[in-house]
């Protein structure tokens, strides 16, 4: 009995150790590859160096290969730009008939425009479309810091709300589903990425400086050894970073209760989970409270039974550099815990020419049951601004590929070839290809795409092709809709609004709906 109530509790905390194991790996992660410059003075920072400068190397490679699109993101990171999106289609597909869905698609169109300026936190967008002979006019939506404002083409006035109102208003639509404390800032859409930059910067000073301090000199040893990287020989700096059982265990017992301590970590760990599920953020206070005691409570459980874990190997991690970049590397990790074994190796060559790059890394993953092998391979060729860059996953039987090819010409254009495809058994499954002609200079931009999708049997380009012109330009400001044309649902009460959806709203709604289908129809 009592060892089946063991058991029972092992499987419940399995969760929650897959969270920690999450955890640390990304701390770990971020380690390797934003630990700061230092002065190449021992061989431990020698080793975290080249780890370093092959990332940036990678990062430099891909930014050359779009720096037009990162010159122009730049740019609408200080102006306010406005764009627009014509979007058509085109099918040669008989079998959807010449008055058919192939008539609608070949005569449809749709048109968005956008305007963002990041500085001022200001964003607007307008859809109209023409299909089938009837015409959609008035979609709009716009956004001021935490305001939105939302234009249907059935309502006389715009719709207005806060985020803090968000609640009160998703109560009055559907009271049995939300509590009414719901709250979302949407002044958050206008950051550049999901983690700010002090948040950044906390980690790094915080996390990666300590993880750095912790490791102990001795565990990294160097010597020169000669290999061969695909196939050239190569004169390499081999350095083996070791670190023993007890060694691993203290580091990783210290790394979790520092976590566990740190409350500024917590708020940042639940505002990412925030920004992911942007869609369901509707996160009341008792559930946040609730997030970050469980949080502490599964870092607090891993740290004291951090001794029932075992780590027979310690941790291994061999790399071979060459020119400050690694062109080789072999990693073990073991971890031994009730009775269960995982165990992950990593290993890879990196072979570099003046016009070729191949990366290729296999990472296996032993359960003690099954083992199962990843293969993530980058080929990257530049031959005078003419690339050709294939990164494939693999895995068992499936294999994703991604095909980027391009060509640069004079002034600012560009033609491009990019492809995702999926094969199994070696059979293609799926692709989808977007091609694109581009032109950008200082304060504009223009490109024409086209998607298309291939399954290797019956759908491909002539099936359907989705064409999209996209222009963008510099202004001077974008306009949010004045006082006197909005309805301000954060002016009303709960009972307000329910009042002003049911009547107002479904009344136009229904007047609007029965203008194209007929009176009685709704």
């Amino acid at each position: 009995m009592t060892d089946m109530v063991q058991q029972e509790g092992s499987t419940q905390k399995k969760p929650k150790w897959i969270l920690i194991v999450a955890i640390i790996a990304i701390v770990l992660i971020a380690g390797i590859f934003t630990v700061q410059a230092l002065v190449s003075t021992s061989t431990k920072e020698d080793y975290f160096l080249a780890e370093k400068s092959t990332f940036e190397q990678l990062q430099e490679t891909f930014e050359s290969r779009f720096q037009d699109e990162l010159a122009w993101k730049e740019h609408t990171k200080e102006h306010a730009i406005e764009s627009t999106y014509e979007i058509t289609g085109q099918t040669n597909d008989l079998g959807m008939g010449e008055a058919g869905p192939g008539q609608i698609i070949n005569n449809a169109n749709i048109t968005v425009d956008t305007a963002l300026d990041t500085s001022n936190q200001k964003a607007a967008a307008n859809i109209s479309a023409s299909m089938a002979g009837i015409e959609l006019n008035g979609i709009e939506t716009y956004i001021e810091e935490n305001d939105v404002y939302i234009g249907l083409p059935f309502l006389d006035d715009i719709i207005q709300f806060n985020g803090d109102d968000l609640g009160k208003v998703l109560q009055a639509a559907d009271p049995y589903y939300f509590t009414g404390e719901e709250n979302l800032d949407f002044s958050t859409l206008f950051n550049e990425g999901p983690l700010p930059e002090e948040d950044i910067e906390y980690i790094n000073e915080e996390y990666v400086q300590y993880l750095y301090e912790e490791l102990p000199e001795e565990a990294f040893e160097g010597e020169k050894e000669q290999i061969t990287v695909g196939s050239n020989d190569v004169n390499t700096s081999k350095i083996s970073f070791n670190l023993s059982e007890d060694e691993t265990k203290i580091i990783l017992k210290n790394l979790l209760n520092k976590m566990a301590q740190d409350e500024k970590l917590q708020t940042i760990l639940i505002d990412q989970i925030s920004y992911m599920e942007f869609v369901d953020n509707t996160v009341a206070d008792d559930q946040i409270d609730s997030l970050k005691e469980a949080f502490t409570e599964a870092l607090n459980q891993a740290a004291t039974n951090m001794e029932q874990v075992a780590f027979p190997d310690g941790f291994q991690s061999t790399i071979w550099i060459n020119n400050h970049i690694i062109v080789q590397r072999e990693l073990d990790f073991q971890v031994e815990y009730q009775g269960e074994t995982i165990e992950l190796t990593i290993d890879g060559t990196n072979e570099q020419t003046d016009e070729n790059q191949t990366m290729t890394y296999n990472i296996t993953l032993n359960d003690g049951y099954t083992e199962e092998t990843a293969t993530v391979q980058l080929d990257l060729t530049d031959n005078d601004g003419e690339t050709e860059d294939i990164i494939s996953f693999s895995a068992s039987d499936v294999a994703l590929t991604i095909e980027l090819n391009q060509e640069k010409q004079d002034d600012g254009n560009k033609n491009f070839e990019r492809s995702i495809s999926v094969t199994e058994f070696g059979v293609p499954v799926f692709a989808l290809y977007w091609l694109g002609d581009a032109h950008y200079e200082k304060d504009q931009m223009t490109v024409d795409h086209t998607f298309y999708a291939e399954d290797g049997f019956t759908f491909n380009q002539d099936t359907l092709s989705i064409f999209v012109t996209e222009e963008g330009t510099t202004t001077d400001n974008i306009d949010i809709p004045s006082s006197d044309q909005v309805t301000d649902l954060g002016d009303m009460t709960g009972d307000e609004i329910f009042d002003y959806l049911e009547t107002d709203v479904a009344d136009q709604l229904d007047i609007w709906l029965n203008s194209f289908m007929g009176p009685g129809m709704f």
